[in-house]
């Protein structure tokens, strides 16, 4: 009976090890912040839903709701995809991104020194490989 069971979780500790050197030669690619805005979200009001934003109707929503105050830009949204974050806190900023096996990851600082104010960071960068961002698909 124990060499049955021996097999079986060497079976299993193979494959468990497989699908990790798997994961870990995934190709990771930086990807450069080309723009970052910030904007704070009106007390009382729904914070937007996304983590990514890939039309300009959809960057109008969050630019207003957000109260960005810069002027909005024009994005060649073919191109590129504006990436949000909304925190609690008074400084939301993403230092920086990742492309890995078609997902953005975004690494996002945030300050969390006011937790009744909730702060937007859009940030925009090159769309080429992005099929999701942070593990949603893009304009969710």
């Amino acid at each position: 009976m124990r060499p049955m069971r021996n097999r079986w979780l060497h079976h299993v500790l193979v494959a468990l090890l497989g699908a990790a050197a798997v994961h870990a030669t995934a190709a990771v690619t930086p990807v450069k912040v080309q723009q970052r805005w910030t904007g704070r979200v009106p007390a009382g009001v729904a914070p937007p839903p996304q983590s990514s934003l890939v039309s300009a109707d959809a960057l109008q929503v969050v630019w207003t709701l957000c109260q960005v105050q810069a002027p909005m830009p024009t994005v060649d949204f073919a191109k590129q995809i504006v990436v949000l974050a909304v925190r609690k806190g008074t400084t939301v900023r993403f230092q920086n991104a990742q492309l890995v096996d078609g997902n953005l990851r975004t690494n996002v600082i945030v300050t969390p020194d006011a937790p009744a104010q909730v702060h937007c960071a859009l940030a925009l960068v090159d769309r080429a490989g992005a099929t999701s961002v942070n593990g949603l698909p893009l304009g969710q």
